[in-house]
């Protein structure tokens, strides 16, 4: 008899089964649209970006030296010698610097420039274009034109010190080691003061300017709006610019490749162009991809802790 007509409970349960089934189909419907959307750049980002970086990880746990037939697992002993690697942890080193000096000479004075610059009545367009020509250029440009104004004995920075009397202060600057380093970051933020500033100039066009027309009629100065309206409305901004700082500082590779090639003695060294010496020079494959799975390990870390540190600050 319940065969044939089911009880209550029974046809609530089979209404529900059948509500649950269909949702189910629903969803997958939708998530197949979704992937068949998505399927041509999750293939190209998997071949060309997840199968290296975890074929790197593969081989950074054997010996190998880029042409052998063979590859001899040593499981961590390339991640303990990099750790006992002077040249290796002096680099990470210059890393280190080369992020805190940029972040200095990049994000409230890329801020202050695209202020002044949209107060500019006339003229405004040739300084934008003007101050973000640099950012067109390759590295591999920037580097040879700076080497030039560097130059010890035809730079212009030598020549101008020379031509008002200040000798003593003229130098080798790529060529000593207490100079080198300034110069590369000096030139590396010159690369990419142009793109600075036009993402604060985006921002700066958001701001609604009747706070600031408030804050004049409290008697606020151009300083206490800077720091009160202005560094606060653009918080997202300066996220967005101090994450492209600390990854442009960690893939400064091409630059001082050109410029210097890591010396003098190791001076300007950072982790990307002793990895690509220690695969290409020294034949130290595996040894080199450990030490560019460390600086990945890093640069990920870093962003996850800045994002996570920003996102509790909001």
């Amino acid at each position: 008899m319940n065969a044939v007509n089911p009880s209550p409970l029974e046809s609530v349960l089979e209404v529900r089964r059948t509500y649950s089934i269909e949702r189910w189909k629903q969803k997958l419907k939708r998530w197949i649209v979704i992937l068949s959307f998505l399927s041509p750049a999750l293939i190209l980002y998997g071949m060309f970006m997840l199968y290296p970086m975890f074929n790197a990880i593969l081989l950074s746990f054997f010996d190998w030296n880029g042409s052998a037939l063979t590859m001899n697992f040593v499981g961590m002993d390339n991640y303990v010698n990099l750790a006992g690697d002077t040249v290796f942890l002096a680099s990470l080193g210059h890393n280190i610097l080369w992020v805190v000096l940029s972040l200095l000479l990049v994000v409230v004075p890329t801020l202050v420039l695209a202020i002044l610059i949209g107060q500019v009545k006339k003229g405004k367009l040739f300084f934008r274009a003007g101050f973000y020509l640099p950012s067109v250029l390759s590295l591999a440009v920037v580097g040879v034109l700076w080497a030039k104004i560097y130059d010890p004995v035809m730079g212009p920075i030598n020549v101008f010190l020379e031509k008002i009397g200040w000798t003593s202060l003229a130098h080798n600057w790529l060529g000593e080691e207490w100079t080198v380093l300034p110069a590369l970051v000096i030139t590396g933020t010159w690369a990419f003061y142009g793109f600075y500033m036009v993402l604060y100039l985006a921002g700066l066009q958001n701001i609604d300017y009747t706070v600031y027309e408030a804050a004049d009629i409290d008697g606020a100065g151009p300083i206490r709006k800077f720091w009160s309206i202005t560094v606060p409305s653009l918080r997202n901004t300066m996220n967005v610019v101090i994450s492209m700082v600390v990854v442009h500082a960690f893939k400064g590779f091409a630059l001082i490749w050109v410029m210097t090639q890591g010396g003098p003695f190791y001076k300007s060294e950072v982790v990307s162009t002793y990895v690509y010496k220690s695969a290409f020079s020294m034949n130290k494959v595996s040894y080199a991809t450990a030490g560019g799975v460390v600086l990945g390990v890093i640069v990920i870390s870093l962003t996850l802790l800045f994002n996570y540190w920003r996102d509790r600050r909001e």
